[in-house]
């Protein structure tokens, strides 16, 4: 796909369609893969188009013909909270037909949980207790998988956030009793994985926190998205972020922009994720006309702080929801990798720095650091480095203890 010369600036929620910046190598194997039933997973920081990437996706796959329910979960939790969502949003009647019918054929689910359950599909009614779904999900899954293997055609359905989701559920141990919550996430992953196993259906899950390092603190199966292939989110390369720039210099009408402006902007960005690229032209946008230095004047006064906040804020709060002693094995690692630059850090050598007496295993602290978007492994060279240069922009920007 070509890439545009004009492109809206625009920062803050999803786009797709004109607005939004091609990613053919990301989008065009994603809706390729998604329309002929594979699953994926979608994972990173927030605010570099991942939201984006599902829209875009789901316009794509919608014009081919595919049905798609797409979700944001955030704020949900348990049962209802994601499968209440994706039948909520099922643009298909003929397929609602089915499921209410095999929902009413179905034997041994009290009235007021069918009954609920039937409203999701209806767009209605009042939620069901979740003590109660959880007793009749047996019965309520078996109607819902054997009506969506009916379908004739594709299903693909969308979920992000879907960690913030388990979270919620898990934090609900305190008032439903001790390990319920527990065990109504484990329904939820062991859940979506039935539905996966039927052919007519694909998922795209996505989310700010890495799944794998969510069920290593909470003793969830990490192996429950095992049949679902990762999909990365680079950030754009130099020559992508020229063109998305001039673009966006287009899209605005700016007069007197030239390729000079352009670099002189992309100097002052840590990285070229889509969303960081919008973020600081717009601070320039609000401002022009101005003269190169005056560019970076705005992205010291203007865009910096709001990169701080947006930006850096989630890695710090990564590292401060761990214990203690946790957080000083995590900080040390990064440390070793960012100090170590291009070199890396071979993974004998991280494990004996972070090795220490009542700490956590070495190699799960490198998996959760690895998960939560601070490190990668460079599989050819053999060494850990920084998952991205907003990492080490972060460290620079927030010096801290060694550990």
């Amino acid at each position: 796909m070509p890439h545009p010369a004009t492109l809206p600036p625009f920062y803050g929620t999803e786009v797709s369609g004109a607005a939004f910046w091609p990613r053919p190598g990301v989008i065009d194997p994603l809706v390729k893969s998604l329309a002929v039933g594979q699953s994926h997973t979608l994972f990173g920081l927030r605010r570099i188009g991942k939201s984006s990437v599902l829209a875009e996706a789901r316009r794509r796959l919608e014009a081919q013909g595919v049905l798609v329910s797409s979700v944001v979960v955030e704020g949900g939790s348990g049962l209802e909270g994601v499968f209440g969502a994706l039948l909520r949003n099922l643009p298909a009647t003929d397929l609602q037909t089915r499921l209410l019918k095999r929902l009413d054929a179905a034997t041994g689910i009290a009235a007021p949980v069918l009954n609920g359950v039937r409203g999701w599909l209806k767009g209605f009614g009042l939620p069901v207790p979740e003590r109660d779904l959880e007793s009749y999900w047996p019965a309520v899954s078996r109607a819902l998988r054997a009506g969506l293997a009916e379908h004739p055609g594709q299903i693909v359905l969308m979920i992000d956030e879907l960690p913030f989701l388990l979270q919620n559920t898990l934090a609900g141990d305190g008032a439903a009793g001790p390990g319920r919550g527990l065990a109504a996430a484990r329904a939820i992953l062991a859940e979506l994985r039935e539905w996966r196993r039927l052919k007519q259906v694909s998922m795209l899950v996505a989310g700010s926190i890495g799944l794998r390092a969510l069920a290593l603190r909470h003793h969830l199966d990490p192996g429950a998205f095992n049949d679902m292939t990762p999909i990365a989110l680079p950030p754009l390369d130099a020559e992508e972020a020229r063109r998305m720039v001039a673009a966006l210099a287009a899209g605005a009408g700016l007069a007197g922009w030239t390729p000079a402006t352009t670099e002189t902007l992309l100097d002052g960005l840590p990285e070229f994720h889509a969303g960081v690229i919008q973020l600081a032209f717009q601070q320039v946008w609000l401002r022009w006309p101005m003269p190169a230095e005056a560019i970076r004047t705005v992205l010291h006064n203007h865009f910096e702080p709001a990169l701080i906040q947006q930006f850096f804020s989630q890695f710090q709060h990564r590292v401060q929801r761990e214990a203690a002693p946790l957080q000083a094995q995590m900080v040390r690692a990064i440390d070793l990798a960012v100090d170590a630059g291009a070199a890396g850090v071979p993974p004998q050598a991280m494990h004996d720095a972070l090795a220490r007496p009542g700490g956590e295993d070495p190699a799960k602290v490198v998996l959760l650091l690895q998960e939560e978007g601070f490190l990668a492994f460079d599989l050819r060279a053999g060494v850990l480095r920084p998952a991205c240069r907003l990492v080490t922009a972060w460290r620079h920007a927030t010096p801290r203890p060694r550990g």
